[in-house]
């Protein structure tokens, strides 16, 4: 077995059965070093206060070189499935997730993300929106699509639903982020919906292959909508939930965040009336998505400047 596919195995073994999450991966890794060092690191060395790791991780961990014939196994599996996974440090690992706070170390894949795939825009809301907001949903989805926008959204009922639905009926590509194992659809009134989404772009999870939906799974989906994302458009939304969640992931990672410009008020449309107050961009037609994919544009652009600029500095010594 070659070091990087020793590698590979190791840290899916780490992310599917260590117990612990990106945040607690990277610690280790910046302990330890790597995956394959973290699965050969006594106890004592695993318990150390700075690793923040209590005795059930500790126990999953050590026990985990039993465990690589079987995670080798899974993946084969879910290969047979046209499922790939796919580590932080292989060529197929979406660039643009680098960037995003605790990015997911392994990554389960059905479909395919694309270059073409950035810029692309979340489009995110309540999942019991009206009549009008499934409609806007749709509607700006497709709008995006016919522009060459992939649309990111997480496959929920109502406005995830109708933002995927959108993008399809556009031509265009999608990307769904599940908030459980990629073997596990959920809702599963999406199950078909989510193989149309595997021709037509990706379904993709960082859960474990059968890990079940569950709050936590749901909400540190949201990082990836939006870090796979250049914006994120809120369509109908309480003041609190998923999708306000969303815009606040977004904007700690730099994405513009822009909602509806409803004519009327409502509880459902109570989030993007607040955020309109704090200085989100409005949508409400043709003008606004074309401006809004210009912007997607210059913003990509922009970050490439930027991470070149961080590179010339780090190999020139800041000079």
């Amino acid at each position: 077995m070659s070091a990087e596919t020793d590698k590979r195995l190791a840290q899916i073994a780490l992310m599917w059965h260590g117990e612990i999450g990106p945040a607690g991966f990277r610690r280790l890794v910046g302990h330890l070093g790597d995956a394959p060092a973290i699965l050969a690191a006594p106890q004592q060395e695993l318990a150390l206060p700075s690793l923040r790791l209590n005795a059930e991780q500790i126990a999953a961990i050590s026990g985990l070189g039993d465990k690589l014939a079987e995670v080798e196994e899974q993946i084969g599996n879910l290969g047979d499935q046209n499922i790939r996974v796919v580590c932080d440090f292989e060529p197929d690992y979406p660039e643009i997730l680098h960037d995003t706070p605790n990015p997911p170390p392994v990554l389960c894949i059905a479909g395919r993300i694309l270059p073409i795939d950035d810029p692309a825009v979340a489009i995110v809301g309540t999942r019991r929106p009206s009549e009008e907001g499934y409609r806007m949903a749709h509607d700006v989805a497709a709008a995006l699509a016919e522009h060459k926008i992939t649309v990111v959204s997480g496959l929920a009922l109502g406005c995830d639903t109708a933002a995927h639905h959108g993008a399809l009926d556009g031509g265009g590509r999608t990307i769904a982020v599940l908030g459980s194992g990629i073997l596990v659809i959920h809702p599963r009134a999406n199950l078909e919906l989510a193989l149309s989404i595997a021709e037509h772009g990706a379904v993709i999870s960082e859960q474990p292959p059968t890990a079940h939906p569950a709050v936590g799974r749901l909400m540190a989906r949201n990082r990836l909508q939006s870090g796979l994302s250049r914006a994120v458009i809120v369509i109908e939304a309480g003041e609190s939930g998923g999708a306000m969640k969303t815009v606040e992931r977004a904007r700690r990672q730099g994405r513009l965040v822009c909602t509806i410009e409803w004519p009327e008020m409502g509880e459902r449309r109570a989030g993007p009336a607040q955020l309109l107050a704090e200085g989100a961009e409005p949508i409400d037609g043709p003008e606004q998505i074309e401006a809004l994919v210009r912007a997607l544009y210059f913003h990509r652009e922009q970050m490439h400047r930027d991470h070149a600029e961080e590179s010339q500095q780090q190999l020139f010594g800041g000079e």
